[in-house]
């Protein structure tokens, strides 16, 4: 059996600073679901991840006992972790849990200890049969998904990793087509686009898809696209640049 404690860390100081750039960041989707197999929007999220380079899809089975020494060099090999459950009782599913308990040991994880797991990023992916906008104060659930999310937040902490704005896919039976376009966007770029999904991140994430995307069928049209993604940054900045300077010149 390996003993992963004793593995030199990989995420050093370059391997981060490409992840924070999003320059071959590798990303470990973990999954816990009870009906993961007759579930319409694990489908669908799995589907959204063909295609898409350096995204590791791990499925934990229910009932299962894990090979922790396995489970700790996956965490060691990807830049981001991602948490993806349905919320059951304003948490996670049991096998998620038993994961963290097994695998998440005080030694690997603490930061201020071994601290494999510090300077890597953590992400949730939960999935509600309810409204999202029922999910605040004064409303039907009276509690925000920030703020019951509070565990993850602290697990995070604790091993001195960044935690990312939590991604919440709500009623997914219920969207529209143009609804699941979104979010399959929203998604892929959750995975893979570099964090913290500024307005500019996320247009040169769409660049590079489309650039990936064209083929000898629709390339001019696509090109076009492009061009004008393109541009619109451009545009962006340079209105960026005037605003600064009024501003400038007001405070002067």
């Amino acid at each position: 059996m390996i003993n992963v404690l004793k593995i030199q860390n990989p995420y050093n100081r370059r391997k981060r600073k490409q992840a924070m750039i999003g320059d071959k960041m590798k990303t470990l989707v973990i999954v816990a679901h009870p009906d993961y197999h007759d579930s319409g929007t694990q489908g669908f999220l799995k589907r959204a991840t063909e295609g898409l380079e350096e995204i590791t899809w791990h499925y934990l089975p229910e009932q299962t006992e894990f090979n922790v020494a396995a489970e700790q060099q996956l965490l060691i090999e990807h830049d981001r972790i991602i948490f993806q459950f349905p919320m059951y009782w304003y948490s996670a599913p049991a096998t998620l849990k038993k994961w963290e308990d097994k695998v998440l040991t005080r030694a690997f994880t603490f930061a201020n200890e071994k601290g494999i797991l510090k300077g890597k990023e953590l992400g949730i992916v939960t999935t509600l049969g309810y409204p999202a906008k029922d999910f605040q104060a004064g409303a039907t659930e009276g509690f925000s998904i920030s703020e019951i999310l509070v565990p993850y937040r602290a697990l995070a902490h604790r091993a001195g990793m960044i935690f990312m704005t939590p991604l919440v896919v709500d009623q997914f039976d219920y969207m529209t087509p143009d609804q699941q376009t979104k979010l399959l966007i929203d998604y892929q770029q959750y995975l893979t686009a570099a964090f913290s999904f500024s307005f500019s991140v996320r247009q040169d994430w769409i660049i590079k898809q489309l650039k990936k995307m064209m083929n000898s069928n629709n390339q001019a049209q696509l090109q076009l696209v492009i061009d004008q993604l393109e541009q619109n940054k451009i545009d962006l900045n340079d209105l960026k640049d005037q605003i600064k300077m009024i501003r400038q010149a007001e405070e002067g």
